[in-house]
């Protein structure tokens, strides 16, 4: 709307969302750019971009409010938040009379139809703060409100003016308008009937066509400048002010934050500060000081000490690892002083922003933080930024389908189809449309409609983690709304709009990894009386990066995808750099760009370290000539195609923008090639150098952030490493994480060593254990938590019993003193035992399960203090019993499986190995390649042909894969990589995501250490 006025030359626009203020901010951000990469048209000197808010009163009433200063916009914002919190999440609900208490410095437009009872009134209330709209869309309801309005006109003596009342920029987007308000309406085009805008006329109109339509009013229309001059606020007259923290000692904020930074110098640096430390340590605080960021800080390290005092692990990363004041802090662990980087990266007095500082935290404990700061600062001065859910695919497919009245079951066939394609599968070919039975015309128009819905606004959610956190009501900024999930309130803009006003976000964010360090923290510290912490772990250990070169990483941070098991035999990382530049490569910044190979090769010395130009060698010596991270393309942009540093911060905020536009990252590309072309670099590099960019807007890392993950990845590689058996227990603890599931990470476990001890009621807690056994790796117990579908409340009261009162005698037992206060599910005492945990009592399984499905489960029978009878209703004899079916070991490892997942004693492919033993000989005779195991493909000779077979682990097709699918099998002795190449992939796509049990034809493919499977077929394994 912003862009289309400017491109018609407008003086200025009024936007009016309903009942909120959600889009006024990405308004005024697009009303003030000064960007130097916006293709469209700049607004002319003084446009003047006025904001306000559409509210449905209770009455079924509307009115716009529009504010002329400060004070009438915070009004405004609290009028709002009293609306949104009298109703449930996506509704308003507001009294004439809660609206008349909070009316100065507002502007009020009734909508009509308005009578004049209701004129009246609110002229009463607003006086010459009172308009009336009205518009010409050639509909016999705008001339009806006409009528009305000059009426009120002659009688009242009304100020009337002329709107364009738009519901879209151009009159083009009017089928994308009926398909989205279909969509609100939960209706198809052919039923929506009068809910559908009759005409395309409520666009936005060129200055010539609006005084041909008002030529015989043309007063009204010139109206619109008398209310524009009595709206002067703006957005940039919002003044955030950070929290008052609390200071001791009458201490300024400074002179208390630089106490607690040299206090934290002397915690990072006990053997004494180096001099270095010191000095940057002055010079941040003399910045932060100068910018006046002191509450900033001390709110942070607030909010850090709760969860230190509390036991939470965290740890800040992104630009904030650049600081020594946050490692002082302890915001961050990582020591910037070993990864030279750049503070004003963080803060600069230049940019005159906020600081954005990410911390995570546990994420099973977040909520914890979460609510004491909401405690703290009460809901008035703490809110969550909200997330823009927009239609992704899928959804969007599925949605406008609906609106063409196509029926559910094609539609699930549509999706089914796509699969992980997305809309290519449905666009490549037009002629699949009689599959789905459409004609060829209502198929484009319907994919037409699909592709402009892909990525428009849904609904709002809430931010992973960001928080406002203010000084003064946050009302007085921005509307707040409660959140679906108790206990949460949140505002109406997300984290770019809360950029673009500048205000200061928190991000209390969560990750896995930390749940899984901490626990494996205390259970080295109880078990084994070792003290350490994210700080602490001994650096540079040598088996530690040994195990890292061999890519045996399943389960640790960052490093344990397919790509980068790929990667890590090549690049051998050595030390702690090694690991930054290894989390940040597999990323699709540098995958796009093509800069992986050759850095790869150049760190192999298989080939020479060139730079493109002299310029450039400063910025990519320490990566070999590569540019990894995002601040190196940053520093290419401003060394050799002329941005200046504004810009290419600019370019960064672009980089992380989900709001990017095609012509903007058009106007960058050319920019860069112009640029590179002055410096006489090739335009091959720029084409390289923009389509890293383009990887970094889809997901890329800053050297900061790299290095704060890094720490992360070698902490859960040197626990792996020296402590199995721990980083094992923790790992399951703390599921779901990662890539990999219990039986893969339990595999993993006792391959190293570790004994896996089965699940048993008698024996076994709701979390995984560590048991004693005489040997230095301790032996892995499996716990309740691994049942699939049993509440943990259930499985802790089985624990609690077994502790408080001793071990279970027998089933009978069991059920008895686990009855109250109310009997287990039949259900629930099935799946126990057929998951194996009832064995301790010496019966068969099948038995057992016989027994239980016997039972007459009434809760009376199970009190206390009743005779020691049988549960067992019904006299069972011996041949009962005895006539159970045979169970086989295939039926046995089926049943585990079906409960939790795994096996401790067997692997699938080891019971079926006997098997494709007996076809092995059927296929040589045939002179049919055999079967092969993971172990074999260690001794066969490159582009050897063979055949594979295995339960299927991941299943990956990352969109930088140029279609390529990868599979990770998994037999009884380790794992087989497998690489589908598309036309393959396309054949078989079926069996790849149908089966869990695969047979692979192929070859193999070895480069250095690393072994491929490349797929010709891929086939249910029969």
């Amino acid at each position: 709307m912003v862009e289309q006025a400017i491109k018609l030359e407008y003086d200025g626009i009024a936007l009016c969302d309903l009942n909120g203020l959600y889009g006024v901010a990405r308004g005024y951000a697009t009303a003030n750019s000064d960007s130097t990469f916006t293709a469209s048209k700049k607004p002319k000197e003084g446009f003047h971009y006025l904001i306000g808010t559409e509210l449905t009163l209770t009455d079924e009433t509307a009115i716009t409010l529009i504010p002329q200063n400060k004070q009438g916009y915070s009004h405004l914002c609290e009028l709002l938040t009293i609306g949104k919190r009298q109703a449930t999440k996506g509704f308003s609900s507001l009294h004439l009379e809660q609206v008349e208490k909070y009316n100065q410095d507002l502007l009020c437009i009734a909508i009509p139809p308005i009578s004049e009872e209701r004129y009246e009134h609110l002229h009463k209330v607003f006086g010459d703060r009172l308009y009336i709209p009205i518009w010409r869309d050639l509909t016999w309801e705008s001339q009806e409100f006409c009528k009305q309005a000059f009426l009120l006109e002659e009688k009242y003596s009304a100020q009337l003016f002329v709107t364009q009342r738009a519901f879209m920029h151009t009159s083009e987007r009017k089928p994308l308008f009926d398909v989205l308000t279909c969509i609100l309406h939960h209706t198809t085009l052919d039923n929506a009937k009068d809910k559908l805008i009759q005409n395309a006329e409520r666009s936005l109109k060129s200055l010539e066509e609006l005084s041909t339509l008002w030529s015989d009013r043309i007063d009204l229309v010139e109206k619109t400048v008398e209310i524009s001059a009595r709206s002067t606020f703006s957005l940039s007259e919002i003044r955030y002010r950070y929290p008052r923290s609390n200071i001791p000692n009458n201490l300024t904020p400074s002179e208390y934050l630089r106490k607690l930074a040299e206090d934290g110098a002397q915690w990072r640096f006990p053997d004494g500060v180096p001099e270095k430390i010191l000095q940057q340590i002055n010079k941040e605080l003399t910045l932060i000081q100068s910018l006046q960021y002191e509450d900033y800080f001390i709110t942070l390290k607030e909010i850090c000490q709760f969860a230190q005092e509390k036991g939470i692990l965290h740890q800040g990363r992104g630009s904030a690892a650049n600081s020594v004041v946050c490692y002082c802090l302890g915001l961050t662990s990582v020591n910037p002083t070993e990864i030279d980087l750049l503070f004003e990266r963080f803060i600069s007095a230049e940019r005159r922003e906020p600081p954005d500082i990410d911390i995570d935290f546990e994420h099973s404990r977040r909520e914890e933080v979460i609510q004491h700061i909401y405690q703290k600062y009460d809901e008035r001065h703490a809110a969550m930024v909200c997330t823009v859910i927009r239609f992704r695919s899928r959804m969007s497919i599925r949605e406008t389908a609906k609106v063409f009245g196509v029926p559910l079951a094609k539609i699930n066939a549509m999706i089914k189809f796509m699969g992980r394609d997305g809309m290519r599968r449905l666009t490549e070919d037009p002629n699949v449309c009689h599959q789905f039975g459409m004609p060829l015309e209502q198929w484009k128009l319907f994919l037409n409609m699909a592709k402009q819905v892909h990525g428009f606004p849904r609904h709002l959610g809430i931010h992973t983690g960001g928080f406002l956190i203010t000084q003064d009501s946050i009302t007085e900024m921005v509307p707040v709304e409660k959140a679906t999930m108790n206990g949460r309130y949140v505002i109406q803009w997300n984290k770019d709009d809360v950029a673009a006003i500048g205000l200061m976000k928190i991000d209390v964010l969560s990750l896995g990894m930390l749940t899984c360090l901490r626990k494996c923290f205390d259970l080295l510290k109880h078990h084994k009386g070792i003290s350490f912490n994210l700080a602490t772990i001994p650096q540079n250990d040598k088996p530690t990066y040994e195990m890292i070169c061999r890519a045996e990483t399943v389960g640790v941070f960052q490093i344990e995808s397919r790509a980068q098991m790929n990667t890590l035999p090549r690049m051998k990382p050595q030390n702690f750099y090694d690991l930054v530049v290894e989390v940040a490569i597999v990323r699709p910044g540098p995958l796009q760009g093509g800069m992986v190979h050759p850095y790869l090769k150049r760190r192999q010395g298989l080939e020479k370290v060139t730079y493109p130009s002299p310029l450039l060698e400063p910025i990519l010596k320490r990566t070999h000539g590569v540019p990894i991270f995002q601040e190196q393309v940053m520093k290419i942009v401003i060394a050799a195609a002329g941005f200046s540093p504004g810009e290419s911060d600019e370019l960064r905020r672009i980089m992380s923008s989900a709001w990017r536009k095609r012509s903007t990252m058009d106007a960058i590309r050319e920019r860069i090639l112009r640029g590179f072309e002055e410096h006489q670099i090739s335009r091959e590099y720029g084409e390289q150098i923009y389509k890293t960019i383009e990887g970094f807007a889809n997901y890329g890392f800053p050297e900061s952030h790299a290095a704060s993950f890094a720490l992360l990845t070698y902490a859960s590689c040197y626990l792996k490493c020296r402590h199995p058996d721990v980083f094992a227990c923790g790992l399951l603890n703390s599921q779901p994480m990662g890539f990999y599931a219990p039986r893969t990470i339990i595999s993993e476990a006792q391959q190293h060593g570790v004994e896996t001890l089965p699940l048993s009621i008698q024996h076994s807690d709701y979390d995984y254990t560590l048991e004693p056994n005489g040997r230095e790796i301790l032996s892995l117990r499996v716990g309740l938590r691994s049942l699939y579908g049993v509440p943990e409340q259930i499985a802790r009261s089985i624990e609690d019993e077994r502790k408080l009162h001793g071990p279970f005698e027998d089933l009978t037992d069991f059920i008895r003193r686990t009855s109250l206060p109310k009997a287990l599910p039949r259900a629930l005492l099935v799946k126990l035992a057929a998951s194996g945990a009832m064995d301790c009592f010496n019966v068969s399984t099948r038995e057992l399960i016989w027994h239980i499905e016997s039972l007459s489960l009434d809760q009376g029978s199970f009190l206390w203090g009743k005779p020691k009878e049988s549960l067992v209703q019904g006299d069972f004899e011996e041949d009962d019993v005895e006539s159970l079916p045979f169970e086989s070991n295939w039926d046995k490892l089926r049943r585990e499986y079906d409960t939790k997942g795994f096996s401790v004693d067997a692997h699938p492919m080891s019971v079926l190995r006997s098997y494709l033993n007996v076809k092995n000989q059927e296929l040589i005779q045939q002179r049919y390649v055999p079967y092969m195991t993971s172990e074999n493909l260690k001794t066969l000779p490159n582009k050897r042909k063979v055949r594979v077979a295995g339960l299927v682990g991941i299943t990956q097709r990352p969109p930088t894969a140029k279609g390529m699918c990868f599979i990770t099998l998994e037999d009884e002795h380790g794992f087989i990589n497998i690489v589908i190449h598309p036309e393959v992939y396309q054949k078989d796509r079926m069996a790849i995501y149908g089966k869990s049990l695969l047979e692979i034809h192929g070859q193999v493919e070895k480069v250095g250490d690393i072994i491929n499977v490349r797929a010709a077929r891929v086939l249910p394994l029969q």
